[in-house]
């Protein structure tokens, strides 16, 4: 017989009520703070017991609660911010709903001690299962609210044996509270544990962003900030701000991004794989980045009715809102990518030499307070000053073992020096998807170049030359002399792309994809109209489609590809005789046009072509094509961070579980890396690179020779 359908008990509906919104105590906690910051306050501190089981209390100095609300202040439904269901469209504060006090009281014991500024006392008032228990009594107390939270789920053991241990249930109240000091830039917040005189978070109202984020998050994190500022947009009513961790942020630690939108804490699952897709690009594999971001969306645009917790919201144009993030978090990693900074390593230097004091003049330096002569004097020299270099000797890596390459397919057909005119063949798959290009790209390290005879053009563009003399300007000397004179001894670290080098009695760590980028740039701007020609040829012989390629990057939108293909097309002859970027195709039909050569900067390098998705992406929408250097400038960038070799995510070969052919691609990767800086990049590098002066920060002092003398005599 089926079962008699009847309405619930009141007490019943609000249980249930009570255990969707009031999840744990740092639910209970975040209503209470959202409130305060509601009444306006600029002040909030919490109190804490047991994990917020026992006691949870929040005291603000907000605008009070008026005595005559005070009967129904914890009964469902009943709100000061909101009448009408279409009030929703335009709501701007954090609650809305009237459920979130009414709740608590049903799971918990409530005390509310409340002073407006135009009473003479504060009133103090309990309530129980939504109802004022007794009449509110007056009391002493200053402006503003002070909630207080006993015996959270006394009434419901289920939820309250499936909670966490105390600690834990704190650790969550402690970050919810720090991702709101954050955010909420003109209020300060403190939160301590029940009988102990030490804060154990404490933000000051006239703190910074950044000040708050190192309170939260620590110096680490703060000291490799960048700033993300996204600027109003009208057509889909979004602005924005945050703080995003730099490429030098080096954290295994995973957690979520600390997201608001308008001023809310929320999850918004397809704008966080967004963002970490965009590192993606970026980091090494198993680093994670620091994201703060907060949004401002139009009211009208947005459902905060989503989720009784409120925690997930949706928006109108999420794609064009989620696309514009991408490309100003992208904008702001690529200028980072060209500069990374490291610590140096004391064990080697307990008092390394400061980089900012430059590497010393070519014929003197000072070592251990002692001057010493590079000159080819005939006067001895003490042993723990001396450098010996024989080009006979055997080198360490013939000790190494050696990867087998057996996908080489073609030889070098000429070992002469990097010709401006020469031309290189590269067959590429007929589709953009990274993977293959790279695969492409790391199998074939010998390749077969011809040589085209053709008179070297005399460039006269005073912007070119203008570029060239600020290159000279800022050359450093002192750095440029020791990379001319370096001896380049090997990588370090493949995933931070760190090489060491040697100059007369020092070791120095450098940040080669710093190095490569000045470099070539420098080749850039020196060849410029005089590049040799790297041809794509798809399997039809027809090139690449951009297209395609577009489609591959984030949020690349019809609308977008189709600008920037028209802006490209529009172009294409002045890329073609200036830089080799030679496009095919027809412009009335824009899938047509591909991509059949790039620039060809050094012989017997070739840039990771999986690069080439976004370097034409930024090629059409980040260059000012309106003013002739900044134009010109911006496309040698653009190629310079395209050759700049790309990270190589290590695998430890020691692991058995890992795949058999992910191992030999990442000794192919390495193999091919190695001989690439070895054999081509830093003899380049020795003989063209004009070190600026911004370059001392990637260059690091790790070891001397007198001072290792000074350690193995100690042994």
């Amino acid at each position: 017989m089926p079962s008699i359908i009847k309405a619930l008990d009141e007490t019943v509906v609000n249980k249930i009520a009570a255990g969707e919104i009031i999840v744990g105590p740092v639910n209970a906690l975040k209503e209470m703070m959202e409130n305060s910051i509601d009444a306006g306050a600029s002040t909030v501190d919490i109190l804490v017991r047991d994990g917020g089981l026992k006691v949870l209390q929040v005291t603000d100095n907000g605008s009070g609660i008026n005595k005559n609300d005070l009967p129904v202040l914890c009964e469902r439904f009943t709100t000061s911010k909101l009448t009408a269901f279409e009030d929703l469209r335009s709501i701007q504060t954090y609650g809305f709903r009237g459920e979130a006090l009414a709740s608590i009281s049903h799971i918990a014991r409530v005390t509310v001690t409340t002073k407006t500024q135009d009473e003479a006392c504060a009133w103090k008032v309990s309530y129980a299962a939504g109802k004022m228990v007794g009449s509110p009594k007056p009391t002493a107390g200053r402006d503003g609210t002070v909630i207080l939270v006993e015996d959270l789920f006394y009434n419901v053991h289920s939820r309250l044996r499936s909670l966490r241990s105390s600690n834990e249930e704190f650790a969550k109240i402690l970050d919810c509270v720090g991702r709101y000091a954050i955010n909420a830039s003109h209020i300060g917040f403190s939160c301590k544990k029940f009988g102990e005189a030490q804060f154990a978070l404490a933000v000051k109202a006239t703190s910074t962003t950044r000040e708050r984020i190192r309170t939260v998050f620590g110096r680490t994190v703060a000291e490799n900030l960048v700033e993300l500022n996204i600027a109003e947009n009208s057509e889909i009513g979004v602005s924005g701000r945050g703080q995003v961790s730099n490429l030098n942020f080096v954290s295994k630690k995973s957690g979520s991004p600390v997201l608001f939108i308008n001023n809310r804490l929320v999850t918004c699952d397809p704008l966080r794989r967004v963002l970490y897709q965009v590192y993606g690009s970026y980091l090494a594999k198993g680093n994670k980045p620091f994201i703060f971001l907060s949004l401002s969306i139009r009211p009208d645009l947005v459902d905060v009715n989503v989720h009784p917790t409120k925690q997930e919201v949706r928006f109108l144009h999420d794609e064009e809102i989620i696309g514009l993030v991408a490309n100003q978090l992208e904008d702001a990693l690529a200028s980072e990518d060209t500069s990374r900074s490291f610590k140096t390593t004391s064990i080697f230097t307990p008092n390394p030499v400061s980089v900012k004091e430059g590497l010393g003049l070519p014929h003197s330096h000072l070592i251990n307070n002692m001057p010493i002569s590079t000159s080819t004097s005939k006067i001895k020299r003490q042993e723990n000053k001396m450098v010996r270099i024989d080009s006979s000797q055997d080198k360490i890596t013939n000790y190494l073992k050696t990867f087998d390459h057996n996908s080489d397919k073609v030889r070098i057909a000429s070992q002469s020096q990097p010709s401006h005119n020469d031309s290189i063949n590269v067959l590429a798959p007929s589709t953009a998807h990274e993977n293959e290009i790279n695969d492409y790209a790391t199998t074939h390290k010998d390749l077969a170049y011809s040589i085209l005879k053709s008179e070297r053009t005399d460039v006269n563009l005073a912007s070119i030359k203008t570029l060239r003399r600020m290159v000279d300007d800022d050359t450093n000397k002192d750095l440029t002399n020791a990379f001319a004179n370096m001896n380049y001894v090997g990588i370090v670290d493949e995933q931070r792309r760190l090489a060491t080098i040697q100059h007369d009695l020092r070791l120095y760590l450098v940040d080669y994809g710093s190095v490569c980028f000045n470099l070539f740039y420098q080749i850039g701007l020196t060849e410029f109209a005089n590049f040799g020609k790297i041809y794509l040829n798809s399997e039809n012989g027809e090139g690449i489609s951009i297209c395609k390629m577009l489609s591959e990057t984030p949020n690349a939108n019809e609308k977008f590809v189709s600008s920037l293909l028209h802006k490209l097309w529009e172009m294409k002859d002045m890329l073609d005789e200036y830089f080799s970027i030679e496009l095919s195709g027809n412009d009335k039909d824009l899938d047509s046009i591909r991509v059949t050569s790039l620039p060809l900067l050094l012989k017997g390098y070739i840039p990771p072509l999986s690069k080439i998705p976004y370097f034409l992406y930024r090629l059409g929408s980040k260059i000012d094509w309106s003013d002739e250097m900044a134009c010109l400038k911006g496309i040698l960038v653009q190629i310079a961070l395209l050759y700049v070799p790309e990270i190589i995510e290590r695998v430890d070969l020691a692991d058995e579980t890992v795949d058999s052919d992910a191992r030999a691609a990442y000794i192919t990767k390495l193999d091919l890396m190695t001989t690439t800086l070895e054999r081509t990049i830093f003899p380049c590098i020795k003989k063209r690179l004009l070190v600026p002066n911004h370059l001392k920060k990637s260059v690091i002092e790790v070891a001397n020779l007198p001072g290792l003398y000074k350690v193995f005599e100690r042994c």
